[in-house]
């Protein structure tokens, strides 16, 4: 669903988790890179459309009506020969810190379905938590393992940082949409933002 009908959203992300497993997961060219990071972003995609739209209430969803967007991040930096108590100390590892979401609609931001994602142990919305590419350490006391870190990429790596879902409901608007999402974190302390947009996928009726 979306961020506007939230609640109905967030029922078609738990139901219909299990039906997009059986989708094609396919690399449509959506790519982008910050000059001098070594770092590009981009997505990951379920089904590349049309998408027919279903019911608000999710009684007739299936994969049919539902697309995934996998933000796949690679690091092209170097590794160095320095020690690290977690993934995000470790030199050159690019620190995630949030992603926001834009949706467009036949070439025009929808603001409705603006939304900012937060990683765990802080999730901005709980249910996509374990969406999340996070490591658990220890406290020095021992198990269990509660010190959740931000997710974060290594040099020479390419992770799925944070997957979304999106179904077509019969009360969102019919048009060809394009999904954008912005990376936002850090590389050795210094902010860096990635963005990768969907390919347009239509949404009919």
């Amino acid at each position: 669903m979306n961020v506007r009908v939230r609640p109905l959203r967030f029922v078609f992300g738990a139901v219909l988790l299990a039906a997009a497993v059986t989708a094609v997961l396919v690399v449509l060219p959506a790519a982008a890179t910050t000059s001098g990071s070594r770092l590009d972003a981009k997505l990951l995609v379920t089904n590349s459309g049309p998408l027919p739209a279903c019911s608000e209430d999710a009684s007739d969803c299936t994969a049919t009506n539902i697309v995934r967007y996998f933000i796949r991040i690679e690091n092209g930096n170097s590794l160095a020969n320095l020690g690290a108590l977690t993934r995000a100390n470790v030199h050159n590892a690019f620190v995630i810190s949030s992603i926001d979401q834009a949706v467009f609609v036949d070439g025009v931001q929808d603001h409705d379905f603006d939304f900012t994602y937060t990683p765990p142990p802080y999730p901005s919305y709980q249910p996509y938590s374990g969406h999340w590419l996070v490591t658990a350490s220890c406290p020095g006391e021992g198990p269990p393992c509660t010190l959740v870190g931000n997710p974060a990429v290594l040099p020479g790596e390419e992770a799925s940082v944070f997957y979304v879902g999106w179904a077509h409901g019969n009360a969102e608007p019919n048009g060809t949409y394009v999904f954008k999402f912005t990376v936002h974190g850090t590389l050795n302390g210094t902010p860096v933002n990635l963005t990768a947009s969907s390919p347009p996928i239509v949404m009919t009726s």
